[in-house]
């Protein structure tokens, strides 16, 4: 595991706690982290239920018991990790410490191999990949709620700037800049096998550091 802050533990803590109060039950949380698994691997039209029942170790029966498909399976992950992204900005926002301190700690958090932040990316990936195949319901979905951690993170941005420890321009485009390379950094992780070094946190927050 990468050394992060106690801060960021705290916060990998609250996007864990924010998808336990989500859920139903232990069951139904079990087989939709599964289930996103066998979907990054098999893609939404190659797998089926018994696979994501099988990852999981329940029956098929128990699987029907919480969900009707996998569509419904498939929409119900796009919810919660659509509202995830905007939970854990706000989350960060709460902590005691400078704008960029916190953004820090939300970034260590975002890019923790550790995280339930890795299953986020994993979802984003399958959303843009198999645009054409995913229920169109999980699409509305995500479309409706992708601006929300770009709108949670903005008064971050205002803050620091305000703080002199975040570079001056458009908090918008500054949001944007840094979720983009954030999204990057998560998709690139998954989908490299190599032992790469990917970017840290800290050359993430160089975008937004004013000194660099």
């Amino acid at each position: 595991m990468i050394s992060i802050s106690a801060q960021s533990e705290q916060l990998m803590q609250a996007f864990q706690s924010g998808f336990e109060q989500s859920s139903f039950s232990n069951g139904e949380r079990q087989i939709m982290l599964h289930a996103v698994e066998v979907f990054s691997r098999k893609g939404f039209v190659g797998t089926k239920i018994k696979d994501i029942a099988q990852s999981a170790g329940f029956s098929q029966g128990y699987v029907y018991t919480y969900f009707k498909s996998k569509e419904d399976i498939f929409t119900r992950i796009a919810a919660l990790a659509s509202g995830g992204a905007g939970r854990a900005v706000r989350y960060a926002a709460q902590l005691r410490g400078t704008a960029i301190e916190r953004i820090g700690w939300l970034t260590e958090a975002f890019l923790s191999p550790d995280s339930l932040a890795m299953q986020h990316w994993r979802l984003m990936l399958l959303l843009s990949s198999a645009t054409d195949a995913i229920p169109d319901e999980a699409k509305r979905i995500s479309k409706e709620r992708q601006a929300e951690p770009i709108e949670a993170f903005i008064p971050l941005i205002i803050e620091g700037q305000n703080e002199g420890d975040v570079v001056q321009g458009d908090p918008l485009m500054l949001a944007l800049a840094y979720f983009s390379m954030v999204q990057g950094v998560g998709l690139a992780r998954l989908q490299t096998t190599m032992p790469l070094p990917f970017p840290t946190a800290e050359v993430v927050l160089r975008l937004l550091r004013k000194n660099g």
